[in-house]
This record gives C-alpha cells, sequence and structure tokens, in this order.
C-alpha cells in the first residue's frame, strides 16, 4: 500500500463538482442500513440532500469543523480525495465522488448554504476559495480494487475520527476479499495483526448470521459488536465450534440458539415478529454468558422459557459461596485445635502466614464494606 501515490493525481475542482458519498463507511455505524447506493443514482439531487444531513449528524461532529474553518480559514494542505462518477447519462459538468473528506465538504457546504440565507456572511475570497478547492483524483482504472476502502481507512480506522467497530470490521473484510493477507491489512489500516484477524473473524460470523433463513432478516450492524464479544472469548469460540479452515460456527444446533437469545426466541404456534424479548439484550452480555457457558447446571436454568442472564449467574454464584465457604469452615476448624504447645512452638514463617491471613480477611471485610455502603 506504500505506492497508492502513484495511483493519484493533483487536481482543483469546485465545491459543485464534489457529490457526497451516500455509501461513505461512516454510515455503517450501529442500527444503520447496509444497503449500497447504486453508482448511478450517487448524483441525484435526493440522494445528495439525505447524506448531507446525515454527515450534519452530531455524531460526525460536523458543526464543529465548520464553525473551525470560519474562524481560520480553509486549510487545503491536507488534500481531500475523490474519484470520477460514473454517471450513466451526459452530465454538463465532470462530477467527483468524494472518497476521503466527506466531513470537510459537508462543512463548506454547510457554509455556504448559511451563507445564502444570511445567517453567515463569508467574504468574496472565502467564497472563491470554494470553487478552487485542491484535491487529489483516484485513478480507479489502474488502482486496485482495494484502494478506495484503504484511504479513507487510513484516517480514520485508528487516526483522528475513529471509525465504530462494524465500519472497521467491514473495511479489513473488503481487503482480505480483494487479496490482501490480514499482516498488509493491519499495516495498511494502523492495527496490530490480532485486532485485524479479530475484526475479520468478527464480520464473518455476523455474515454467517445473516445468511440463516430464520434469522438473517434481524442482522444490522449493531449486532456486530455481539460477535466481536465472542471471539474475544476462547469458551464462546469453543462452545460455538469456531473454525479457522471454514471461517464459520460449526455447530449448528448451538449458532440456532445464539442467534434466538440475541434476537429473541420464537414461541411454538406464533408468528414470527412476535418473538419473546432477547436473553442477551446488548452486546456485553455476551460477557456474561461467558461465565456459565460450561455450567450445565447454570445453563439449563437459563435455557428455561423464564431462563435469564440473573438466574443462571445466582447459580454461579451459590457454587461459588460453596467453594469458598468449605476451606474457611475447616481453617477456622482447624485454628481452633491448635494446642498451646503448638502456638509456643510456631516459627517467624508460621506467625507470618497467620498475619497474612488476618490482613487478608480484613481487607475482605473492607472491600465488602465499600460494596454494600
Amino acid at each position: 500500500m506504500s505506492t497508492l501515490q502513484k495511483y493519484l493525481e493533483p487536481i482543483e475542482v469546485t465545491l459543485d463538482q464534489l457529490l457526497l458519498d451516500p455509501n461513505n463507511p461512516r454510515f455503517a455505524e450501529l442500527g444503520d442500513s447496509d444497503n449500497p447506493v447504486p453508482e448511478s443514482r450517487i448524483g441525484e439531487e435526493k440522494v445528495q440532500n439525505n447524506t448531507y444531513e446525515r454527515m450534519k449528524s452530531k455524531r460526525f461532529d460536523v458543526a464543529e469543523l465548520r464553525d473551525t474553518i470560519k474562524a481560520v480559514g480553509y486549510l487545503p494542505m491536507d488534500r481531500i480525495v475523490i474519484r470520477e462518477w460514473n454517471a450513466l447519462k451526459k452530465v454538463d459538468k465532470k462530477k467527483y465522488v468524494v472518497v476521503e473528506g466527506n466531513r470537510r465538504v459537508t462543512a463548506l457546504k454547510w457554509l455556504l448554504e448559511l451563507h445564502d440565507s444570511a445567517h453567515e456572511t463569508l467574504s468574496t475570497e472565502e467564497i472563491s476559495n470554494f470553487n478552487n478547492i485542491p484535491a487529489l483524483v483516484l485513478d480507479e482504472k489502474k488502482a486496485p480494487e482495494q484502494t478506495r476502502f484503504v484511504l479513507p481507512g487510513l484516517r480514520h480506522v485508528s487516526g483522528v475520527k475513529e471509525w465504530g467497530p462494524y465500519q472497521r470490521a467491514k473495511a479489513v473484510y473488503l481487503l482480505t476479499e480483494a487479496g490482501e493477507s490480514t499482516k498488509d491489512v493491519a499495516q495498511s489500516l494502523g492495527l496490530s495483526t490480532q485486532q485485524a484477524n479479530l475484526l475479520w473473524r468478527s464480520y464473518l460470523s455476523l455474515e454467517q448470521m445473516r445468511q440463516d433463513e430464520e434469522f438473517g432478516e434481524f442482522v444490522e450492524p449493531n449486532k456486530y459488536s455481539y460477535f466481536e464479544e465472542i471471539h474475544k472469548r476462547p469458551n464462546m469460540r469453543n462452545w460455538l465450534g469456531w473454525s479457522d479452515d471454514e471461517h464459520i460456527f460449526t455447530n449448528e444446533d448451538r449458532v440456532k440458539e445464539l442467534y434466538g437469545w440475541i434476537v429473541g426466541e420464537l414461541a411454538e404456534g406464533e408468528d414470527r415478529e412476535n418473538r419473546g424479548d432477547p436473553k442477551l439484550p446488548e452486546a456485553k452480555s455476551i460477557r456474561d454468558l461467558t461465565r456459565f457457558i460450561d455450567n450445565p447446571a447454570a445453563l439449563a436454568v437459563f435455557r428455561m422459557p423464564d431462563g435469564d442472564l440473573a438466574r443462571a449467574l445466582s447459580i454461579i454464584e451459590s457454587e461459588l459461596r460453596e467453594k469458598w465457604q468449605g476451606p474457611i469452615i475447616n481453617t477456622k476448624s482447624t485454628l481452633e485445635l491448635l494446642t498451646t504447645d503448638t502456638l509456643r512452638n510456631m516459627t517467624s514463617a508460621d506467625v507470618e502466614l497467620l498475619n497474612e491471613l488476618a490482613e487478608k480477611i480484613k481487607q475482605v471485610l473492607l472491600d465488602r464494606e465499600k460494596i454494600i455502603s
């Protein structure tokens, strides 16, 4: 990826030549649709207006960038990256789709809109600058297919405006599909190889759910984090039968069960829409599930129609209580049996051991007080 520069050509464009990218990876944030807008429709007025409004959302901090540009001017040292729009019909003026720089272009369009509505007043020089925007145009005929995904990734996957987990995972997936090794992808996106592998496996697992006949319709980007939590935990991967060769979970019965816990199980005789509440209401619920997934008694309670995380975890806590109470009781009994001769003949190491035990008990009691107070 170090040769990207040879696919980029300096150019100056006007603001009205720039099309915001409706398929911007930023829009793949949790809960957003994952259906791409066809290339031929990118330049449509309604598509552009919708993309512009979405970019103005608070989560992208464009208002802050807009105000900065208004205060200090547009600094063109960091050029935006664009590509030619492949329109199906002739257009009066060549248009370009923004590959990298959608926030900056949105900020500029927003300033101009405020000027036109008299909410801001721009100087003639400032307006003129909007018609001379330095850019780098990507030669898509020569550049590898994955280049358009690497360019924003270099800035955003680990950069100043970090993408969400699903966005990063999708970038890793697309690059590996284009023939890059996870090691090369990691280097391109500023990630560790371990991080890239986690993102890649998690994305593949989400796609496996998407292909499921019963549960695929419920797959949205916000479900991605469930699978990242799963792949961080070896016992969950093993329980579901993850295969590095097949890149899927192979235990079909348990996979189906997991999907039901995530989206809600379907009661017998009910319509597909009438599902129960999810047993795993959020991605971090996987962390609790991990605590008892290998415990048959707790898992059986969780699987019951009225079973939930709290009830399953209570089984674990009860067993844990039994495990620590027994040794404590035995220790107490042992101490009560110590004779005066034993106490008199204790070594300094024996005394130190008792002191350490006493300090540990004091600390446990102090911790308890902090928790319940």
